[in-house]
């Protein structure tokens, strides 16, 4: 019975995920990588890979709710997988699926159709091949949590950092006690998985955007305003351009606002030589030697917004997106209704602006999983405590400087591993 308990605990997860919020919500980006399913066209500022599971999903599921499926699949896996391996009894197997799985900060994200849920969903997957392989150690478990790393950084441009933690786990446990074949032997699997993401991604034929343009202006315009001086390179900008302009513009927990006038040429509208990425690189890495009052003030903005210092001034759709945008010809959906979504959606709207969406909360618990694991280091299970809850931190520290806005499911992952960080303190292997 207690085998089979929290499958069964998940699977009541999934049913509950699937009733309350089909088809599933659809921000502005999710409508976007689902035009792209439909029409064939890839972005490649959005991971193709998302595109290509939602194409092969929509010719024999429900489209778009197949990916509501197959995402929370994924998720709601994990968990009974994680639980299992957790070890206990029948009750502790299922609680370790509902504690983890429906906790209201990722119970609200998964109805959302975005990358950061499979991203999520895999990473969690791979932790739960981990937990398994310390109490049946089978390289097969190993190779599976690498290919969910692979899958999961794939699906999220900024996911390798909390990869990294995993794979030197993982290639520790293939050669213990042999720190340089270890040492090693991680910096191949990450070129591995990295390699892996970008074959993943590749989009012929598609025009090759970078992604980083869109965090570098906002940074330039953040810190143009503070100093009240333009200091964008000329080609980037309308002619014209003024800081009041600038200033007219600018939102600082989203970047979005900063760029709708058009007077910021951003390089999805326009081509760019190597030389002008390259004036635009450098004007952007100067910020924190040139003006690095005015930098680190904006991105401390930024950080108490992301982790959620700030939530009575931030809009709730940094957090949660309930809907269903409409885009281009998409065609029109009915939005998730019922009587379970009544019940449910405004009982997490209510918590948006609680301590449970609140980023500092997971990023002090897995800092203190972290501390504890390396002061305590009881077994094998405190040291794959003290590894997620080390990508969880991987996950989240970067976005201090590199988030492009303070939208919630940045967190994902840091939320998800630290509570499962927390949960592998006490695992009880023998059971």
């Amino acid at each position: 019975m207690k085998r089979a308990a929290p499958w069964l605990a998940a699977s009541l997860g999934l049913a509950l995920v699937l009733a309350a919020f089909w088809p599933g919500y659809l921000s502005w980006d999710s409508a976007w990588q689902w035009w792209q399913a439909r029409t064939g066209e890839l972005d490649p500022g959005h991971p193709p890979v998302m595109v290509r599971v939602w194409q092969l999903a929509r010719l024999v599921l429900p489209d778009p709710g197949g990916m509501l499926l197959l995402q929370n699949l994924a998720w709601w896996a994990a968990m009974a997988g994680f639980a299992q391996a957790r070890g206990g009894g029948a009750w502790r197997r299922v609680l370790t699926v509902w504690a983890v799985g429906a906790w209201p900060a990722l119970l609200a994200l998964l109805p959302h159709l975005w990358k950061d849920v499979w991203m999520l969903a895999l990473f969690a997957g791979a932790v739960a091949c981990l937990a398994a392989e310390l109490r049946m150690p089978r390289r097969r478990w190993r190779l599976a949590a690498l290919a969910l790393l692979a899958g999961g950084c794939a699906f999220r441009h900024n996911a390798l950092p909390a990869a990294l933690p995993l794979l030197a786990w993982i290639a520790w446990r293939e050669w213990p006690g042999r720190p340089l074949r270890v040492a090693l032997a991680s910096l191949v699997l990450a070129g591995g998985v990295h390699l892996a993401a970008l074959l993943a991604n590749l989009a012929p034929g598609a025009r090759d955007t970078p992604v980083w343009p869109v965090v570098a202006m906002w940074d330039i315009a953040a810190v143009s305003i503070a100093e009240d001086r333009v200091l964008f390179p000329p080609d980037w900008v309308e002619p014209g351009l003024t800081v009041n302009d600038l200033r007219r513009d600018f939102v600082p927990y989203v970047n979005v606002p900063s760029f709708e006038s058009g007077q910021l040429r951003l390089n999805f509208y326009y081509d760019y030589t190597p030389a002008q990425y390259a004036q635009l690189r450098d004007a952007w890495l100067s910020l924190p030697v040139g003006h690095p009052r005015a930098y680190f003030g904006h991105r401390a903005e930024v950080s108490a917004y992301l982790l959620g210092l700030r939530q009575a001034a931030q809009p709730d759709f940094q957090v949660l997106q309930p809907a269903i945008v409409p885009l281009r010809d998409n065609p029109a959906l009915a939005p998730p209704s019922g009587f379970l979504h009544r019940s449910l959606q405004p009982r997490l709207d209510a918590l948006v602006d609680t301590p449970l969406f609140a980023g500092w909360i997971y990023l002090v618990l897995a800092a203190g999983v972290l501390a504890m694991c390396v002061l305590r280091r009881r077994d094998a299970g405190d040291g794959l405590a003290a590894i997620v809850a080390t990508s969880g931190l991987l996950i989240a520290l970067p976005l201090l400087l590199l988030a492009p806005s303070a939208d919630f499911r940045y967190l994902a992952w840091l939320v998800a591993a630290s509570l499962m960080a927390f949960a592998l303190t006490t695992r009880r292997a023998n059971q």
